[in-house]
Formats: C-alpha cells, sequence, structure tokens
C-alpha cells in the first residue's frame, strides 16, 4: 500500500492509503472507544461507537470503517465527535441491566470503562428494560444475554476463526437476540475464545463464575504445553491458586487465540486426586514420610538394586512428554552419569526400530501463507487446534487441503480431496504420487517405485503439489503405530524434496520437541521403551507417567514394571492405582503451572515460563526433586541453583539421536489395522482432570468406529465393545480398519 499523510486532531500522520482509521489511531496511541471491533475480526461497523469526524463528510464516520485516503483531516476529540459518541452510549444503555456489582465481567469490562466516560448518570428513559433468556450453550461458557449489546463479535469469530457458524442474531431491532443455532450448544475447540471477545457480561466463563475480580488476581506470562505449538498464555492467580486462564498476544504463535484445553485444563490443579506426599512401600504397605526419608529411600533402592552391583545397564527412564526441557534434561544426566543409556519419551510408539524422521522446516506463521496443503493420518482440527487455525486461514485465502486418512473427520474448512484409505495402504498411495511426480519431471524411478500402480487419487494428488507455488506436507500422529510409519515419512521427504514443498511432522505432541531437544532418547546400547519392558530391568526411575493412557499397550506395560524383583521410583504429580501397585517409591511432583521450565515449539523455539503458583502441600518441582536425587547420589555437575541454569546448559549442547534412513518398504500387512487416539481432553493428566473439559461433547468422545463389513470380521456388533472402548458401525472409516478414541483407561491396551 502506498504510504499518505493524514492530519489526526492537528497531527500530521503517515499511514497507509486504504488502512482503516481505527488501526492508524491504535498505532498512534490515540484513544477512540469501540465494542463492535476486533483486530482479529472482520468489520461490521454496527455499534457506531467509533465515531470521528472526518472534514468533508456530512456526518461522523465510524473510525473501524473508514479508510485512509492521502490528506484526510480527522477530528477525533472534537464537540462533534463527544456528542455523537455519547449519543451511541445512551442508546446502549437503555436495555443494557445496572447490575455491574453483581457481573462477572465487572472491572474488566469494555462497556463499563466506556460508560465512565461517555454515559450519564441519569437515563432519559423511563420504560422497562427488556429481558433475554439465557440459553445452556455447554459446560464452558456462561451467558447473560441481556446484557448483550449485539455487537456481533462471537458471531463472527464463529463463523470466521472457529469455523462452525454457531451463533446468529434473531428477530429485529429490540427484538433482537444472539443465540446458537443447535440446542446441543457451543461445539468449537476453541469456543472459549469467545469469552475473551465479548466486550460485556453476555459470555463469562463458567467454571470461573462469581469466583473473582480481576483486579483481585495476579498475572503471570506462561505457555501451555499440551500441543506442539507452546500458546502463549496468562495464568491468573489468587493466595497461591491458578483461577483462570486468558490468551496472551503473539502473532508468531497463537495470535491472540487459545484452544479450549489450554484455556480450562487448569481446573485439574485442585483436583482431589493430586499426589501431596511422599510415600514408600513398607512390607506391601504405602507409608507417607518425610521428604529425607523417601529419597533416602530411593537412593537406598538403586544402590542395592543397581549400583552397589555396578548393573548401571539394568536400569531405566521413562517419561511423559508433557514433562519440561528441564526435567527431560536433568533425568537423562542422572541416567548417563550412573551410566546407563535406557532413556525414553516415545511411550506410545509400537515400533521404534524404524523411527520417523521428517524435519519440520515452516514457521507456524507462515502455514496461513501456503496455497496448497496435505494432509497425511491427522484430524488437526482436534488434534492440534492452533496449526489447524493457520491451516483454516490459508484455506480462506484460496489455499486447497488435501487429506489422507483412515476415517472422514469435520474439518472446518473445504476439503479438496478426502481419501479414506486403510493405514496399509498409505505409503503405497504416497509411493503412486511420488512415481507421477517423478515421471513429469523425467527422473530416473527407483526400482522401489518400478511396481507401484498410479491410480487417479496418486495423480491427482501429485498434480496439486505440482502446481502449487508454496506448499507444505503436514504429517499426523494416526500413522505413529503403522508398519510402515518410517517409509510414509521417508516418501513424504522425497515428495517435499521434489516439489519444493514444506514439510511438519506432528506425529509427536505435548512436550516431545523438548524431550528430543534433551537427547532423551537411547544413546549407543540403550534400550528403547519397548526394549526395556522386554529386558525385565532391575530399577526404574520414571516421571509423571500414567500408563492405562501413556503406552501404546497398557496392559503389558504394567505387567512389566510390576516385577517383584523390580524396584521403581515414580515421580507423579497425581495419584493412580496402577503406579501404586507397580512403585516403590512415590514422588509428588508440581504440575503444569507449579513449576518453571520451557516448552519447544513446533519450529523448534524454547519458550520458557516461571511458576504462576507454588505446588500444593508437599509437592515439588520435578527438576528440584532431580537435582536433589543426583545430589544424594553424589553425581557430579547437578549444581543448579534455579532452573534457568539448567536451560542455559541445554542450549549449549547439541544431541544428534537420529539418522535419516533412505530405506522405503512397501509390502502392506494385510488384516485389520487399528489406529488408537487418546481423545483431544484426555492427552495428558491435567486436561483428564478438568471436570469442564470431560464435560463438553469433545471431552466424552469414547468410540471405536469400523464399517459394517470389519465388524462382520471381526465378529462384533454396534455397542459392543472393541478394546474396551463402544463400538459405532460407520461408513466414514477405511475398510479393514477401526478408529479409536478413546477418553478413558482401557483394559485392552492401545494399538495392536
Amino acid at each position: 500500500m502506498a504510504k499518505v499523510e493524514i492530519e489526526i486532531d492537528g497531527k500530521i500522520v503517515n499511514a497507509r492509503a486504504g488502512e482503516m482509521l481505527i488501526a492508524v489511531t491504535d498505532r498512534e496511541g490515540i484513544s477512540v472507544p469501540r465494542f463492535c471491533y476486533h483486530k482479529k475480526l472482520s468489520i461490521s461497523a454496527s455499534c457506531r461507537m467509533c465515531l470521528v469526524d472526518v472534514e468533508g463528510a456530512p456526518k461522523p464516520q465510524p473510525a473501524c470503517s473508514t479508510p485512509i485516503a492521502d490528506g484526510m483531516r480527522i477530528h477525533t476529540q472534537n464537540e462533534k465527535v463527544k456528542t455523537s459518541q455519547k449519543a451511541v452510549m445512551e442508546f446502549l444503555l437503555i436495555n443494557h441491566p445496572l447490575d455491574c456489582p453483581i457481573c462477572d465481567q465487572g472491572g474488566e469490562c469494555e462497556l463499563q470503562d466506556v460508560a465512565m466516560e461517555y454515559g450519564s448518570d441519569v437515563s432519559r428513559f423511563t420504560e422497562g428494560k427488556r429481558i433475554v433468556a439465557d440459553s445452556d450453550i455447554g459446560a464452558l461458557i456462561q451467558t447473560d444475554m441481556t446484557r448483550c449489546i449485539h455487537c456481533t463479535r462471537c458471531v463472527r469469530f464463529g463463523t470466521e476463526i472457529a469455523g462452525i457458524m454457531e451463533m446468529g442474531g434473531i428477530g429485529r431491532g429490540e427484538d433482537l437476540k444472539i443465540e446458537p443455532f443447535l440446542t446441543e450448544g457451543i461445539q468449537s475447540e476453541l469456543s472459549g475464545n469467545m469469552i475473551d471477545v465479548c466486550p460485556v457480561g453476555a459470555l463469562t466463563s463458567k467454571p470461573f463464575r462469581y469466583e473473582l475480580r480481576t483486579w483481585q488476581m495476579n498475572s503471570k506470562h506462561n505457555i501451555a504445553r499440551h500441543d506442539l505449538v507452546g500458546s502463549n498464555i496468562h495464568a491468573q492467580t489468587y493466595k497461591g491458586k491458578v483461577k483462570r486462564i486468558v490468551a496472551r498476544d503473539n502473532d508468531d504463535v497463537n495470535e491472540t487465540w487459545i484452544s479450549d484445553r489450554d484455556r480450562f485444563s487448569y481446573e485439574g490443579l485442585s483436583h482431589e486426586n493430586r499426589l501431596l506426599a511422599p510415600q514408600i512401600k513398607v512390607e506391601g504397605e504405602w507409608k507417607e514420610v518425610e521428604w529425607s526419608v523417601a529419597l533416602d529411600f530411593a537412593v537406598r533402592g538403586l544402590s542395592n538394586n543397581i549400583l552397589n552391583s555396578h548393573q548401571t545397564s539394568q536400569l531405566g527412564a521413562l517419561a511423559s512428554n508433557t514433562a519440561t526441557l528441564e526435567e527431560f534434561h536433568l533425568l537423562q544426566k542422572i541416567l548417563r552419569e550412573i551410566g546407563s543409556e535406557n532413556i525414553d519419551h516415545r511411550l506410545n510408539v509400537k515400533n521404534l526400530n524404524d523411527p520417523i524422521v521428517l524435519d519440520s522446516n515452516i514457521k507456524i506463521a507462515n502455514l496461513e501463507n501456503v496455497d496448497h496443503a496435505l494432509i497425511v493420518g491427522s484430524y488437526t482440527r482436534l488434534e492440534q487446534p492452533m496449526i489447524n487455525h493457520r491451516l483454516r486461514k490459508a484455506s480462506l485465502k484460496g489455499a486447497t487441503v488435501d487429506v489422507i486418512n483412515a476415517m472422514e473427520f469435520d474439518f472446518n474448512y473445504p476439503i479438496n480431496s478426502e481419501n479414506i484409505i486403510a493405514p496399509n495402504k498409505v505409503a503405497v498411495t504416497l509411493a503412486g504420487v511420488l512415481k507421477v511426480i517423478l515421471e513429469s519431471k523425467q527422473k530416473e524411478i527407483p526400482d522401489y517405485l518400478a511396481p507401484v500402480k498410479i491410480d487417479d487419487s496418486s495423480s491427482a494428488l501429485a498434480e496439486k503439489l505440482l502446481s502449487a507455488d508454496q506448499s507444505v506436507i503436514v504429517l499426523g500422529e494416526h500413522i505413529i503405530n503403522s508398519d510402515s510409519a518410517a517409509s510414509i515419512a521417508n516418501l513424504i521427504t522425497n515428495i517435499a524434496e521434489q516439489t519444493k514443498s514444506s514439510t511438519l511432522d506432528l506425529s509427536m505432541s505435548g512436550n516431545s520437541m523438548a524431550a528430543n531437544l534433551a537427547g532423551f532418547v537411547p544413546g549407543k546400547g540403550g534400550l528403547d521403551v519397548n526394549a526395556m519392558l522386554k529386558a525385565d530391568l532391575k530399577a526404574y526411575i520414571l516421571l509423571d507417567m500414567y500408563p492405562h493412557y501413556d503406552f501404546h499397550h497398557s496392559i503389558k506395560a504394567i505387567e512389566a514394571l510390576n516385577k517383584d524383583d523390580t524396584f521403581v521410583i515414580s515421580l507423579n504429580s497425581f495419584k493412580d492405582k496402577d503406579v501404586a501397585n507397580y512403585s516403590d517409591v512415590l514422588l509428588p511432583i508440581a504440575c503444569f503451572y507449579e513449576t518453571s521450565g520451557s516448552h519447544v515449539n513446533i519450529e523448534g523455539e524454547i519458550q520458557s515460563f516461571a511458576a504462576a503458583v507454588s505446588a500444593p502441600s508437599d509437592s515439588k518441582p520435578a527438576w528440584k526433586v532431580l537435582k536433589v536425587l543426583a545430589d544424594l547420589l553424589e553425581l557430579p555437575g547437578f549444581h543448579y541453583a534455579d532452573s534457568t541454569q539448567v536451560t542455559s546448559e541445554i542450549t549449549h549442547q547439541s544431541h544428534n539421536t537420529h539418522v535419516h534412513d533412505e530405506n522405503i518398504n512397501l509390502t502392506a500387512k494385510q488384516g485389520v489395522h487399528v489406529i488408537w487416539q487418546k481423545s483431544p481432553y484426555a492427552i495428558d493428566v491435567l486436561s483428564r482432570h478438568s471436570t469442564s473439559l470431560q464435560m463438553t461433547k469433545i471431552g466424552q468422545i469414547n468410540s471405536a468406529w469400523m464399517t459394517k463389513t470389519t465388524a462382520k470380521s471381526l465378529d462384533i456388533s454396534e455397542n459392543d465393545k472393541y478394546l474396551g472402548v463402544p463400538v459405532v458401525i460407520s461408513n466414514t472409516v477405511a475398510n479393514n480398519c477401526v478408529f479409536i478414541n478413546a477418553n478413558h483407561s482401557t483394559q485392552g491396551g492401545g494399538q495392536t
């Protein structure tokens, strides 16, 4: 846009021709009141509160919808403007209830703030105010629609950002009401952002209802650790308790939005199931003890089972992928100082002999600029909501999206082609895509591609990638337990190289990037998690692990850890029956928001955070527990005063744990293939203990989808259970495939 000069309140200002006046005033620090305008939403100009005086215009103009032109002279503070804005304010207050003292928005209400300057203490309206009945729109959002001023921010958010038009206006004039269209209420995975965009008390947080006023709380920067984005958030606290989570602006990461699991999982912190005191098992009975006693018991157990007999190769360390970067680093350092390389965090992966290796070489913010995306094995909308948000923005700009999945999913943007195929056919389909691309470029065809038959879907997928100027191939977590997982990743790498596409590896989530950066994988001669469980190790140190949720086959994992001659030290934030059964020492650790540390997102950015609150009762930050344990074991190099020193040590080290292997195997294993996915609100221990999240429709997803043909081959029917999960017969799934979303611990284990 061309640069122009305009005059605002007698001051010469540089601006871009065509940009809206309100953007210029905001940039220049000039106060213009508004209600309907939001920098990330489309312009509706419905509230008229931002009226300004533009010389030459017959009447005041809304700043939000007035484009800049060279030579404009604007007044934002003269009498004409003030009179107009006060008149608008009077109309807005005609029907608005005067109940600020009992409104949950009190103290952070835009209407309340603006009314102080532009409102009157006497109303000329003597008729009764209208009353609007509230709708129950779900477990997360509380409605008080009598307070609604019809700014339509929530409606535009649903349509433009969430991608689901769940709210809309009905009626006209004084009868206009903003209501949900569906009786089940708001179901979007981003719905909590409606609370943030609402300028009044019409939409507020249901879990936070009547808790506190905003001025009573402290606010601390933090990072959400539920996915590969690391959304920036504010943790709002009161008397040592996290009371609310709200979004923090960062255009490079999450813009101004966060997912519902980032916003509401904090509820789990106060769950009655928290592990709050150290315990040791004496003659089969648990006994609560002081920290010094528990740590001494742990050290003696390691000494008796490992150190005294110099059997360091019989010690293993496993960790949940939601641990912090610093916790991963300290635990692997303890193992390696002792002399063991048995270290792993990839608990839910069946085959680690041929791991997925795929570079993520595109920035999160640049995803919205692609003109084509190929998604392989992922329902990004629920599994990586903020990644999906960027892809939706690209779609709105005209990008096309192709999908290769085992099941049809309800994406919130148009899908160009949805290729629903069983997991054992994905590698063959991608091989066909690569063959088409190589033939179009008249390049040599490798021997492994010679027998591949090209079908229409492979040709269409290849054509889209070849014609795109800026494309991305996204690999999801549905394929991590496919026998062809590594081959799929290698094929994607080759396709990307031939089409100059970017790649994005979403096959692992949580803080897995931090685990890899810290080297929390087996070193030379070390055992991976599956090999450890088969090897009957003598001792384990386990970090916040919950076997029924974390392992691809929970029953086998529990059996392996429950051996009588295996000494197990468990650092956990919540109680768990199976953990208690196989552990000898339980050390209570801090959970999300209660510890300092770092999250590493998909583009490799290290985002550090401080503890928002102290850990409750006798629980301690895991990094401190590991540091003290190392000191008691008399290991060198653990003289850290705070977690930032650990972070600094990590950034000065280099870990290279994977070597790219070009081996590609297109032999398809026959039979029924199972894709096992934890439900989106069951991915980590904190989300699982959030009552409100579990009450949502997404939180209650718990089904094993399969076609009638697949069900017949398995000799099961609708509403039977498969691997402990209720069966749903559906033609949206590929034949010979069972797609499972489980929200609870299962008896049959995970992937088979």
